[in-house]
């Protein structure tokens, strides 16, 4: 395994799982988190741990990913028409399964996603920027193109382990399993995105989308997370035939 990518996941998780695992044998529940000015720095760093790692990782592995300018040229926009058109295709296509497998339990405030999309931004959709241009590529080269999005869901899921050991997270740890393979799901079509489009900043903004919408389109806890995350990667598999690639 590269340098690059060991350093990436180590940073990601020892920062993640150091971060969440206090809170979580703190017995602290995830709705106090907000009251405790610690278990709140902490919740922060744990998210930001995987754009730490991705900065670090460009700056000190610069003549293997060409430094932090490299980086820059990755998150410019391309074909912005396109590339949205694409975007919200994926997003509708991710809720329509949802609603025809009957995992939507109810919904919420449409005004909910305005107030959470700038917090998952930051957060939940920078995390882009390591999964999709550094780990996914990666194991590409070593596993091709399908393996290569199990495997980085599935490091993407256990990154997320912790969080769902703290008291009154969205999920439980009994429904790991299956929140592992949702990840996986969106793993497919967050990398189809960022293939199709050759730029992160789309994956970025479908990440963030979907985590902001948490609030207002309620998905209710089901086995059926494993079938939707089947069928986008088989959606994604179609897209791969019918775009072409850029260099990562």
């Amino acid at each position: 395994m590269k340098n690059y990518i060991v350093l990436f996941l180590t940073i990601s998780f020892i920062l993640g799982y150091l971060s969440f695992g206090f809170i979580a044998f703190s017995t602290t529940s995830f709705l106090e988190i907000l009251s405790n000015p610690l278990h709140l720095t902490l919740l922060i760093i744990g998210f930001l741990s995987p754009l730490a790692a991705s900065l670090i990782c460009h700056s000190l592995h610069r003549d293997k990913l060409d430094g932090l300018d490299s980086l820059k040229a990755k998150l410019k926009p391309n074909n912005p028409k396109r590339s949205i058109i694409m975007l919200f295709m994926l997003l509708a296509i991710h809720y329509g399964l949802a609603y025809v497998l009957r995992i939507i339990d109810s919904y919420g405030d449409l005004i909910d996603l305005f107030k959470y999309f700038p917090l998952m931004l930051i957060l939940l959709g920078s995390q882009e920027i390591g999964w999709r241009s550094l780990v996914q590529p990666y194991f590409e080269e070593e596993k091709g193109y399908a393996k290569s999005i199990i495997i980085t869901g599935l490091f993407w899921a256990l990154w997320f382990f912790p969080l769902t050991l703290i008291r009154g997270f969205i999920i439980p740890a009994n429904f790991f399993t299956q929140f592992a393979a949702y990840l996986v799901g969106l793993s497919f079509l967050l990398t189809s995105l960022y293939k199709s489009s050759g730029s992160l900043i789309y994956p970025i903004l479908l990440s963030t989308l979907i985590f902001a919408l948490v609030p207002v389109i309620i998905f209710k806890l089901s086995n059926m997370f494993i079938g939707l995350a089947i069928l986008e990667g088989v959606i994604s598999l179609f897209f791969k035939g019918e775009v072409a690639y850029k260099n990562s």
